[in-house]
């Protein structure tokens, strides 16, 4: 049963004498939640889950809020759960209007750095949430795991959080990483925890603070179910034959548009080449010549989904990691990788499991060599799921938390 949200935050705000069960993980998250839709988000759902399933007791602190493009509240405040994990809710103060916060971004990024209006933007940016690092400031101090650098409740929240402040940055290259808000924050940190090296070289070259923070790399297991059914969903979505596949959301850096431009390259030389589109790149796609808008699948449709491609496509230019990379080379199939993405092209290279292009002409000759070439797409399939079973299994993950803890303690004395 969900309680008010003053009687949540009467709970939240017991003090920093309040007792906190051993074993005790806080997580702080802009949205959460089944329906929710983005990697860090799924990321931070599974890691609570399957820490909670080892005994910890998790409590995860997110916003009423589901859509990240204008902060809606859309859940009741106030306290549930999601199996074993305790959700406590916090409404968002202020709606975002997408496209005339688009337009200040870019008055904002064009002005000296001097002369940016930090805080303003950060509020702007959401989900502002006042409650929530109010909550936070006078809670108890048990160990918080920040997912996410780039959102208000990080920003403002980490540096005023008592207790050990760990955080999971998820960052890319963007303009927004350089700002000094994030430079605080990761100041402000005990621990870090990578998805990947490169992340961990970004991060470091951008607030070399970060050299000095303990941290870990590899945040993200794979577990693909035992029995995918290509055919059923090839029967599910309408299509026969051979086609690529992609799920995921529209967001800016993640390039459906520019796969949308290099898909119609590709069918003038493989007329018969059919794309899939699953999630939120899915929905709505209309009527477009050799792509199939499959919208949200559950996850046995899902695994069914990347087993049965020729090759799965992760068009992103902006990732700190890719789940999709990972659940496609779970599931033996090789990845077309978007070359101008330094993360996914380190993976490529270091799984050998597919192919990095640049650009729409890259995208056509990679597509059409593996749509020609069954055996090589296979082949490249199973080194990536070998490269899967070896660096992505969950009790390495939980163990690497674990490494984590220990040396943020001695970090912070």
């Amino acid at each position: 049963m969900i309680r008010t949200v003053a009687q949540a935050l009467d709970d939240a705000a017991a003090g920093p004498g309040a007792a906190v069960p051993a074993h005790s993980l806080r997580v702080v998250v802009p949205r959460y939640g089944e329906n929710v839709v983005g990697g860090a988000e799924s990321l931070a759902r599974e890691l609570s889950a399957r820490l909670a399933a080892g005994g910890r007791s998790v409590e995860v602190w997110t916003t009423c809020a589901t859509d990240s493009s204008t902060w809606v509240n859309q859940e009741p405040p106030g306290r549930g759960r999601d199996g074993a994990v305790s959700v406590l809710r916090f409404p968002v103060g202020m709606r975002r209007r997408p496209r005339l916060f688009r337009e200040l971004s870019r008055g904002f990024f064009r002005l000296p750095r001097p002369l940016r209006p930090e805080s303003a933007w950060i509020i702007l940016q959401g989900p502002w949430t006042p409650a929530l690092v109010r909550a936070l400031r006078r809670g108890p101090p048990g160990p918080t795991l920040f997912v996410g650098y780039l959102y208000h409740p990080t920003l403002a929240g980490l540096p005023v959080t008592p207790g050990l402040r760990l955080v999971l940055p998820t960052a890319h290259d963007e303009r927004p990483l350089r700002l000094r808000a994030v430079g605080r924050a990761v100041a402000a940190a005990h621990g870090i925890w990578y998805a990947t090296v490169e992340e961990r070289e970004l991060l470091e070259s951008v607030h070399p603070v970060a050299r000095s923070i303990p941290s870990v790399v590899g945040n993200m297991g794979i577990e693909p179910p035992a029995d995918p059914d290509p055919e059923r969903f090839r029967r599910h979505a309408g299509i026969s034959g051979d086609y690529l596949f992609h799920g995921g959301r529209t967001a800016t850096g993640k390039g459906i548009d520019e796969l949308l431009a290099a898909m119609a390259a590709l069918r003038r030389r493989v007329p018969e080449c059919v794309l899939v589109l699953a999630g939120e790149a899915g929905d709505g796609i209309g009527q477009v010549p050799g792509v199939v808008g499959a919208g949200r699948l559950d996850r046995k449709t899902w695994w069914d989904a990347l087993s049965g491609a020729a090759a799965v496509v992760v068009p992103s230019f902006l990732e700190s990691l890719s789940i999709l990379t990972l659940e496609a080379w779970a599931a033996a199939r090789p990845v077309l990788a978007n070359a101008a993405s330094p993360v996914l092209a380190a993976q490529v290279e270091r799984s050998g499991a597919g192919i990095a292009y640049r650009g729409a002409q890259g995208f056509v000759e990679a597509a059409a060599r593996l749509l020609e070439d069954p055996a090589q797409a296979t082949a490249l399939g199973g080194r990536g799921r070998a490269f899967v079973e070896r660096d992505y299994r969950w009790d390495a993950v939980l163990g690497r938390f674990d490494e984590l803890l220990t040396a943020a303690r001695r970090h912070a004395g």
